[in-house]
C-alpha cells in the first residue's frame, strides 16, 4: 500500500464498516473519515466514497424516533405513527389528522422541547455507535418542514396549506416553530455527540414532477431550510440533504440553502446535474446493480459511471453490491493517480 499510488493489495479486505449495510472495509492508504472529509472540505478524495461508509445513528432519546421504529408509537408532536412491514418503514396513522386547521395549529399540537429528553442516557446507550476515529459519523432526523407538515395535517391539506393565502400565516408560524425545534436539537445533538455531519430530510417530489412549485418553495419554505443548515455549520457540521422524488427543478435551491451533499433518487439525472452546477453541491449517484453480470458487465458499468460522474472523484457511490463497490473503488483510486500525474487533484 501507498500513498503515492494505488497497489493490489489495498483490496485486502480488513473487517466491516459500521455504516450502513456494514460494507467491507478495505487496506486503505487513509481511514475512510479522511478521505471523505476531503469530500466535503473542497479536495480531491482519493477514492469516490460511499456513505454507507459512515457511521451514523438516530438518537434514541427523540420520541419520533421510537413512534417510527417497528414498535410504533406517538411522537414528540403527539402523531401516532404505525410501522408497515412490507414498506420497511412507518407512517402516520391515517383518517384522523391531528390539525385540521392550521391557522390555529397551537389548539391541536405543542412542538417538543429536546432540552427536556434524556440526552446523558442516550449518549450512554449509543455513544459506542460513533467510537471509531476512522469513520465520518452522523446523526440522522425524521421529517423536517414539509413531512412534518404532512404528518400533522395529512398529504392533501398540507399542500393545498402552502397555497392557501387564509392559511399561509399559519403554516408561517408553525413552520417557525418547527425551525427553532430543529435549531435546538441540531445545538443538543452537537453537545452530545459531536458528529462530523447532520442530514435534514424533507421529500419534495413525487416519481414524475415536485409537489409544488418553485415560487412555492422559495416563499414557503426555503427560508426555514437555510435557517437550519447555517445554525449546523456555525456548529461545525456538515448538512447532507435527503430529498425524494423527480426534484431536479429544485437543486438552485438546495444549493441557495447551504447543503453540502444531496443523495437523491436514481430518477434525477446526476451526471447532468453535476455539470450543470460544479462545485456547488456534492450528489450521490450509483450503477444499475444486476446480480448476476459477469465481471467484464461490471467493468463495462463501472467504467461508464467513471465518465460519466466519477471523473474528478467528487462524489458519493451510492451503491450496494460489494462486487460493484470493490470496481469503483479500485477504478477512483487509479483515477486519483491520474488526476495527481496531471496536476488536476486538489490536495
Amino acid at each position: 500500500m501507498s500513498l503515492d499510488h494505488f497497489t493490489e493489495d489495498e483490496l485486502e479486505v480488513t473487517g466491516t464498516l459500521a455504516g450502513f449495510m456494514k460494507p467491507e472495509r478495505y487496506n486503505t492508504p487513509i481511514t475512510p473519515r479522511e478521505n471523505m472529509l476531503r469530500l466535503y472540505e473542497g479536495k480531491t478524495p482519493m477514492w469516490i466514497p460511499s456513505p454507507w461508509e459512515a457511521a451514523s445513528i438516530k438518537v434514541d432519546c427523540d420520541p419520533e424516533n421510537v413512534a417510527r421504529s417497528p414498535s410504533g408509537g406517538v411522537d414528540g408532536y403527539g402523531v401516532e405513527w404505525i410501522f408497515v412491514k412490507t414498506a420497511g418503514g412507518a407512517m402516520v396513522k391515517p383518517g384522523n389528522p391531528k390539525v385540521p386547521d392550521i391557522s390555529e395549529w397551537e389548539k391541536y399540537i405543542t412542538v417538543p422541547d429536546p432540552e427536556t429528553w434524556d440526552w446523558a442516557g442516550a449518549y450512554e446507550k449509543q455513544k459506542d455507535a460513533l467510537a471509531d476515529p476512522t469513520l465520518f459519523t452522523t446523526v440522522t432526523f425524521g421529517s423536517c418542514l414539509f413531512e412534518r407538515l404532512i404528518a400533522v395535517m395529512d398529504f392533501e391539506n398540507a399542500a393545498m396549506a402552502l397555497v392557501d393565502d387564509d392559511q399561509k400565516e399559519g403554516v408561517h408560524r408553525f413552520l417557525r416553530a418547527v425551525t427553532d425545534y430543529r435549531k435546538k436539537y441540531y445545538t443538543l445533538v452537537k453537545k452530545w455527540f459531536d458528529p462530523d455531519g447532520v442530514n435534514f430530510n424533507d421529500d419534495w417530489g413525487s416519481q414524475r414532477a415536485e409537489f409544488f412549485s418553485r415560487e412555492t418553495a422559495a416563499e414557503m419554505l426555503v427560508p426555514y431550510v437555510k435557517e437550519s443548515v447555517q445554525c449546523a455549520h456555525d456548529l461545525g457540521m456538515y448538512v447532507d440533504l435527503h430529498c425524494c422524488g423527480f426534484v431536479e427543478g429544485f437543486v438552485p435551491f438546495f444549493i441557495e440553502e447551504g447543503f453540502d451533499t444531496w443523495g437523491g433518487q436514481p430518477l434525477n439525472d446526476k451526471p447532468k446535474l453535476k455539470k450543470t452546477y460544479p462545485n456547488s453541491l456534492v450528489f450521490t449517484h450509483q450503477i444499475d446493480e444486476r446480480p448476476d453480470a459477469s465481471d467484464e458487465e461490471i467493468d463495462a458499468a463501472v467504467a461508464k459511471f467513471m465518465e460519466e460522474f466519477g471523473y474528478d472523484n467528487r462524489g458519493f457511490y451510492g451503491g450496494f453490491d460489494p462486487r460493484y463497490r470493490r470496481k469503483v473503488y479500485e477504478a477512483s483510486r487509479k483515477n486519483y493517480d491520474r488526476l495527481v500525474a496531471e496536476g488536476k487533484a486538489v490536495v
